[in-house]
């Protein structure tokens, strides 16, 4: 079959477009995996799917760099209509059952799940937007999309130092992805609303305790741009063994132009 016009092989450079909950980014990357344009539109507010496509169409018509070919093209949904689970529960034919009690599901709704991440034992199931899914097909032909949830939870497990306990907090604007391993084994991976630190402390403090983790002992790693000092004092009243690493930017474009 013959590839879109977008679509080639041999050009310089590949596509990789992060679709989150307050906007878009375009990363434009070469064959090394490094990032050469980044492009990013803001929301005030959070977007429907339909709202969602208007700004990807207002994009492509302002944006020159979107109308040259790629080498490949991929999508990463970040939003928060997701859920994780073990894959030896997992069943292809149950899929729409995780979701139900996390979100209202609509007929239309696309429900898709990931290839197991690594050696975890875990699939991420969540809500694709068949408008922007069918897009982006047009445009590109067939594509690889993913949830931005089991790539971090990939590149996580990746870093993991495989402690006795160890607590990632991945911490976006306004909500904070928090993930448990034991000895290496995943116990948690999910996303919290976030407006100020005494939330991610609430959040961080209830999933390790539901888990039977120690504060003393659990080697717990803040991930965010920039360091809020008064965020990690407060966390740090009640974990002890805490550090802060400043790759926010540098994980997520890890993570899209893999």
């Amino acid at each position: 079959m013959q590839q879109p016009k977008e679509i080639n092989i041999q050009a310089l450079y590949k596509l990789s477009v992060l679709i989150h909950q307050g906007g878009l980014c375009f990363y434009i990357y070469d064959h090394n995996a490094a990032c050469v344009e980044q492009i990013e539109r803001s929301f005030k507010q959070v977007l429907n799917p339909i709202e969602l496509l208007d700004e990807i169409k207002r994009l492509y018509k302002e944006e020159p760099l979107l109308l040259q070919e790629f080498a490949s093209f991929s999508l990463v949904y970040h939003h928060d209509l997701f859920t994780i689970v073990p894959e030896a529960l997992f069943q292809e034919d149950k899929a729409p059952d995780y979701l139900k009690y996390n979100t209202r599901l609509l007929n239309t709704d696309v429900i898709s799940v990931d290839e197991p991440v690594t050696t975890l034992g875990a699939r991420c199931v969540y809500i694709a937007y068949a408008n922007i899914n069918n897009y982006f097909h047009d445009r590109y032909g067939a594509f690889e999309y993913n949830h931005y949830a089991s790539r971090l939870l990939d590149a996580l497990h990746a870093q993991s130092s495989g402690a006795s306990e160890e607590v990632f907090i991945d911490i976006k604007d306004s909500y904070c992805y928090l993930t448990l391993f034991k000895e290496g084994k995943l116990v948690l991976h999910n996303i919290y609303p976030q407006e100020a630190p005494e939330d991610i402390l609430y959040y961080t403090m209830f999933a390790t305790a539901h888990n039977g983790f120690d504060p003393e002992i659990m080697e717990t790693i803040i991930i965010q741009p920039v360091k809020n000092q008064a965020m990690y004092d407060l966390i740090f009243t009640y974990v002890r063994n805490l550090s802060h690493v400043t790759e926010s930017g540098t994980l997520i474009k890890n993570i899209l132009c893999a």
